[in-house]
């Protein structure tokens, strides 16, 4: 397995703590029930475990999945070889690396070839995923006197690493709840498949459905 390589180890990392939030408006709260599983019209839910998730030692302001216990059974920190977040039986099938969009647009800039090592790394692994604690919108909208970078080259960046590397970006928000959100969502669905599909079930969640 390959020694891992991110921008956190770089002196020219930018704090996740810098990256302004904007005032945060009213969300619908996520689903607070267990992802329903069926085979022949009855539910086999409780019969599923819930992942636990995997998360990089090394991250500076790592998510929290404490408002998920319906989706994440729990977590625990370890040094992971690539990536930020892994899932317990997965580590070698599923990562997901993420960036807030300041640390996206520094490491673009500053730390480019290392990040593109990172990537070539990530395509080692079945299920793969860059989440940006960003929308597109956010991405295509001015960033200030703070970086040269310009929204173009950095959208055009994503969308040629995605093409190349194969690995989805998954644009999210810039509300840390959003995002926590959604990679709970991701991670728990990819750890069900896999679970089902492991364990001569079937890669379906409900016949005739999804």
């Amino acid at each position: 397995m390959p020694t891992k390589t991110s921008s956190k180890e770089s002196s020219d990392y930018t704090d996740d703590e810098q990256e302004e939030t904007p005032r945060q408006p009213y969300f619908v709260p996520p689903p607070s029930k267990r992802l329903i599983i069926k085979r022949n019209g009855s539910s086999i839910t409780r019969q599923i475990p819930k992942p636990t998730v995997l998360i990089d030692s090394r991250e500076k302001s790592p998510f929290d999945f404490s408002r998920f216990p319906n989706w994440i059974a729990e977590v625990k920190k370890q040094k992971l070889n690539v990536g930020d977040y892994s899932v317990e039986g997965m580590e070698d099938l599923l990562v997901l690396e993420r960036k807030t969009l300041t640390d996206l647009i520094t490491t673009l800039i500053q730390q480019r070839i290392r990040f593109f090592s990172l990537c070539e790394k990530m395509t080692r692994y079945r299920w793969r995923g860059l989440l940006v604690e960003a929308s597109y919108e956010d991405l295509k909208s001015p960033y200030g006197e703070y970086t040269l970078a310009h929204p173009n080259a950095v959208s055009g960046t994503l969308d040629a690493l995605e093409s190349r590397f194969g690995i989805p970006v998954i644009y999210t928000s810039r509300y840390r709840e959003l995002a926590e959100e959604k990679a709970a969502s991701w991670i728990s669905k990819h750890f069900t498949y896999w679970y089902l599909e492991s364990n001569g079930m079937g890669r379906v969640l409900q016949e005739g459905d999804l």
